[in-house]
């Protein structure tokens, strides 16, 4: 089996296209998402790249077979996150001014580009973002794989608090154990290279071939989109345990 891994598109269209046309000639079995499939920051991604939320939604949509929701996805459709990191969310939350959010988050939480509040999906987009659940569990060839934007009690990665040391992913790890996970998943971290770790290491890794366990239960995915950094996708052989990680 080999399967495909996708994360935080926003909204580029061109690089998605190229991205699942790649999987496709590599034979992949299925492709996942882990979420952020909308939403974008000019400042970050450039302004110069094709933007289209809803056609992104549409090849997501018809092309991953699970597909999780990220915190610009949240945002996007105005929903309130489940998993909330003890943030207590105010529930007209969405209705207040952008200051006045900034107030009450202090700081934890991200901010959101002015021009992401003028995204324009179709029902058919806000349907299925809507419809997308924060984690998955899936097993393939017999390893349990925690598959989430973000990491543990964040799966959705509306906070700002980004993993810096072994002790940051601890609850993570916990969370995998409870639900007899060996290894996850995630997105969102938009870093260069790929984050990797386990109880004892955490570190950032610019390897493009590597297997999981021996310090690798958890790791993140390259972002689809450019700007900011390296852009990418990720191929797993579970069979295996092999992980590749191809940049763009």
């Amino acid at each position: 089996m080999k399967i495909g891994v996708v994360s935080d598109i926003h909204e580029d269209v061109n690089s998605l296209t190229r991205v699942l046309r790649i999987l496709e000639n590599e034979n992949c079995d299925q492709v996942i998402s882990l979420g952020d499939i909308v939403g974008y920051d000019d400042g970050y991604y450039g302004a110069s790249r094709i933007q289209d939320a809803n056609e992104c939604i549409r090849l997501v949509k018809e092309n991953c077979s699970l597909s999780l929701i990220g915190n610009h996805d949240l945002f996007a459709i105005k929903k309130i996150p489940e998993y909330n990191a003890r943030f207590d969310y105010p529930a007209h939350w969405y209705s207040l001014p952008l200051e006045e959010r900034r107030r009450i988050g202090q700081g934890k939480l991200w901010d959101y580009s002015v021009a992401e509040d003028q995204i324009k999906l179709s029902d058919v987009s806000r349907e299925y973002l809507s419809g997308l659940p924060e984690f998955i569990i899936a097993e393939f060839s017999g390893i349990r794989f925690l598959l989430s934007h973000h990491i543990y009690p964040d799966m959705n990665g509306s906070l700002r608090n980004m993993p810096i040391w072994p002790s940051d992913i601890w609850q993570h790890m916990k969370w995998m154990k409870r639900h007899n996970c060996q290894a996850s998943i995630t997105g969102h971290t938009h870093v260069e290279g790929t984050l990797t770790g386990n109880w004892f290491h955490l570190h950032t890794t610019m390897e493009t071939s590597f297997f999981i366990g021996t310090r690798r239960n958890w790791m993140t995915c390259l972002p689809v989109t450019q700007g900011g950094v390296s852009s990418g996708y990720m191929i797993l052989i579970p069979e295996t345990g092999q992980v590749y990680i191809h940049h763009i």
